[in-house]
């Protein structure tokens, strides 16, 4: 026998009942819409501040009272629960035929919810209709400040230990780092010539173990998050580094390429653009040069790089030239034998290749002849090596009685010039000196003529080469301290 025909009056009363309280809970919700409205606007509000503890509140799945339990029982057994908590003020529930109705105050929206949750679940409970308030919060309220600030000093103190043994990790890696760095740049040492590639090699293997010991020892303290983002920041890093130190960068690459293709070596007289000097050292930063002057020069790699090098001292054979211009009326062959000679008697002049003495000219009062000779210039100074040829070679063409005039001039006297007739007796001084092959030249001693001769003089010390004494007497005003990257 079923329970509706065994009791068929209490059946149909249960059955009145629930229609009633439905049509009572449509009826409420179709009164009070803005009530509702409110509620979820001040939920939407309140939401947004509510703290991580909150988001995790959950209510249970069920909440059991005794069967056919009456609608007392049901508000208290609510009331005690939420009084156990302690998140509401002012708390009332009231049950009425399955509905139950709650009104107080509490703190946040969330726990307004689960107070909901918790009704819903509860069983012979019907509907609910929440009343609760959420209380609003100061404009002045720094609650959630110092709240936020006490967590951290507690997350931190939790974390120290942490941190002391990331800090550990840490100092291992660099001692590691540093040690891989000697390893590298000894071994590289062996294959590589260039000290400038053994850095770059040992700062890279330096760079990478500091680069994972530094992984490890954030995700030993517990900051995975960093790791990843210092791991994946470092190229991001480079590249602005990159754009911002372009010249910087520019000037470190410039330096690699001139430590291995060695343009020049250290000792070596160069000229590039309007620069010439010695080469004192090549560092990460510039080419220090070394003027004959005695000045230093500190020139970018970039600029070096990328300009055209002279380098004079690269070999030491080179040739040297000078002009000598001689009267229309001598003999050019004649000149040019007497030239040829004093070069090939020089002592600092090569027999291979052999002196030359070309016309090179034709000017408008002398025949300009041009003679070439090559020197070694390891040993010998070009420039004294030059003074001594022409000295030699004008005090040879003198002697041989070859002019050497200067250009032609145009004297123009406009109101005309005096000319008066001096008496002279025969056997004067005058007649002896107007009758001169060459007038108006003023005769040259033989024995300067001789002294001119002479292959080396004092005005042009020993013509030995003197760079070393200028690069010897500069050493000691550099410096700088930075590594030769071509000693």
């Amino acid at each position: 026998m079923s329970l509706s025909h065994a009791c068929p009056s209490a059946f149909r009363k249960s059955r009145w009942l629930l229609s009633s309280v439905a049509f009572l809970s449509l009826l409420i919700a179709t009164v009070f819409p803005s009530s509702a409205t409110a509620q979820q606007t001040n939920s939407d509000v309140v939401a947004e501040d509510v703290s991580e503890e909150e988001r995790k509140i959950e209510a249970p799945d069920r909440v059991e009272v005794d069967p056919l339990a009456e609608d007392e029982d049901i508000s208290d057994r609510l009331e005690r629960i939420f009084l156990a908590t302690g998140w509401f003020e002012s708390m009332e529930v009231v049950t009425d035929e399955g509905v139950v109705f709650m009104e107080g105050v509490a703190d946040s929206e969330k726990q307004r919810e689960w107070a909901e949750r918790v009704a819903q679940r509860t069983s012979d409970v019907v509907a609910v209709v929440n009343r609760i308030e959420v209380r609003s919060r100061p404009i002045w309220d720094v609650s959630p400040a110092v709240a936020q600030l006490q967590q951290l000093g507690r997350d931190f103190i939790q974390l120290l230990p942490l941190l002391m043994v990331g800090a550990f990790v840490s100092l291992l890696a660099y001692a590691l780092a540093r040690a891989s760095a000697s390893t590298a740049r000894r071994v590289a040492g062996k294959r590589i010539d260039s000290q400038l590639l053994q850095q770059v090699i040992s700062s890279v293997v330096a760079v990478l173990v500091m680069l994972i010991g530094l992984y490890i020892a954030l995700k030993v303290s517990g900051l995975s998050r960093l790791a990843v983002t210092v791991l994946g920041g470092t190229g991001l890093i480079g590249i602005a580094l990159g754009f911002a130190f372009r010249d910087i960068a520019e000037n470190y690459l410039a330096s690699v390429l001139i430590s291995l293709n060695r343009p020049f070596n250290v000792g070596d007289l160069i000229e590039l653009d309007r620069y010439k000097g010695f080469v004192r050292r090549v560092t990460t930063r510039g080419t220090l040069l070394l003027t004959p002057e005695g000045n230093h020069i500190q020139i970018p790699n970039s600029t070096i790089y990328k300009s055209v090098v002279t380098n004079y001292s690269s070999s030491p054979r080179i040739r040297k030239d000078f002009v000598v211009g001689i009267g229309f009326e001598d003999s050019v062959s004649a000149a040019q034998e007497i030239i040829h000679k004093t070069l090939v008697s020089h002592p600092s002049v090569l027999d291979d290749p052999e002196p030359l003495v070309l016309v090179d000219s034709l000017g408008s009062a002398t025949v300009n002849l041009k003679a070439y000779f090559w020197l070694d210039a390891e040993r010998f100074s070009a420039g004294a090596v030059s003074s001594a040829l022409m000295r030699q070679a004008k005090a040879a063409l003198t002697d041989a009685q070859i002019s050497m005039p200067d250009e032609a001039r145009e004297v123009v006297f406009p109101n005309g010039v005096p000319v008066a007739m001096i008496n002279r007796q025969p056997g004067s001084t005058a007649d002896h000196e107007s009758t001169s092959e060459h007038p108006g030249e003023k005769p040259v001693p033989a024995k300067n003529v001789a002294r001119d001769l002479e292959s080396v003089s004092k005005g042009e010390g020993n013509l030995k080469n003197s760079d070393d004494k200028i690069q010897l007497h500069a050493k000691e005003d550099i410096f700088d301290d930075s590594e030769n990257l071509i000693g």
